[in-house]
């Protein structure tokens, strides 16, 4: 009987809390309080990093939407710009092409002009002498070859057998030739280009043909020009540079 007993009765070797002493259970509760409030604390502490965490990707979010649209907008203005940097440079290459052939064709006429009006050159109605001065001998004035008489016309009409006008007439046609190219000129935005004394040398738009000193001006100012130079309308275009004296 004793040995059922022992049988049915179970054997563990933890401690009953209803047979331990009241410190051995007030001990395990303060276990069981310490770690609840451990493990509340953790969970405390992983809702508050989930939430940064959520607020930390809702800002990178902001910010990278920010970010991808000023990129956006100033790889748009960009695009713009250069679209229209180009349409511009097109146009004015374009304008120039077009003013560039029509100025040759025109040129292209008046130079055929000038061919006809060449191969019409009457013989100069004064005839020189045979000696071939012009009738200037040695000690006489150059310009009294040209002081000629009315009888000393007639006699030259009569042996160059031209009219004294024809020259004359070929001549004002070479001027109205000469005024038509400066006109075609004009038209097409072609002007003439002068150097301002006092001003410094400068190779991309003065031709230097010499220097000399200059009273009260410094080295490697433009001193004087010796002739103009042509510029297109387009600013600082240069077509022919002035050429100019370049103070020492």
């Amino acid at each position: 009987m004793n040995d059922k007993l022992r049988l049915e009765k179970p054997m563990t070797n933890e401690p009953n809390l209803d047979e331990a002493p009241a410190s051995h259970r007030e001990v395990k509760q303060d276990e069981h309080t310490i770690g609840s409030s451990s493990i509340y604390r953790l969970c405390e502490e992983i809702i508050a990093l989930r939430e940064i965490n959520n607020r930390q990707h809702k800002m990178f979010e902001q910010t990278l939407a920010k970010t991808r649209d000023a990129v956006q907008a100033s790889f748009n203005s960009f695009a713009a710009d250069t679209q229209r940097a180009y349409q511009q440079l097109r146009q004015e290459f374009h304008g120039e092409k077009r003013i560039s052939l029509a100025l040759l064709n025109e040129l292209v006429e008046i130079a055929f002009d000038m061919q006809h009006i060449i191969s019409a050159r009457p013989p100069h109605p004064y005839p020189s002498p045979p000696g071939g001065d012009g009738g200037v001998s040695g000690g006489t004035d150059p310009g009294a070859a040209h002081a000629v008489s009315g009888a000393d016309q007639g006699a030259a009409h009569a042996v160059s057998g031209t009219d004294p006008d024809a020259f004359t007439r070929w001549a004002e046609a070479v001027e109205v030739q000469a005024r038509k190219v400066q006109a075609a000129l004009l038209r097409h935005g072609i002007h003439p280009y002068d150097a301002v004394i006092g001003s410094s040398y400068n190779p991309a738009l003065h031709e230097r043909v010499g220097s000399k000193r200059m009273e009260g001006m410094g080295p490697l100012l433009v001193a004087e020009q010796q002739e103009s130079g042509w510029a297109s309308q387009q600013p600082e275009f240069i077509l022919r540079r002035p050429k100019v004296i370049v103070s020492e």
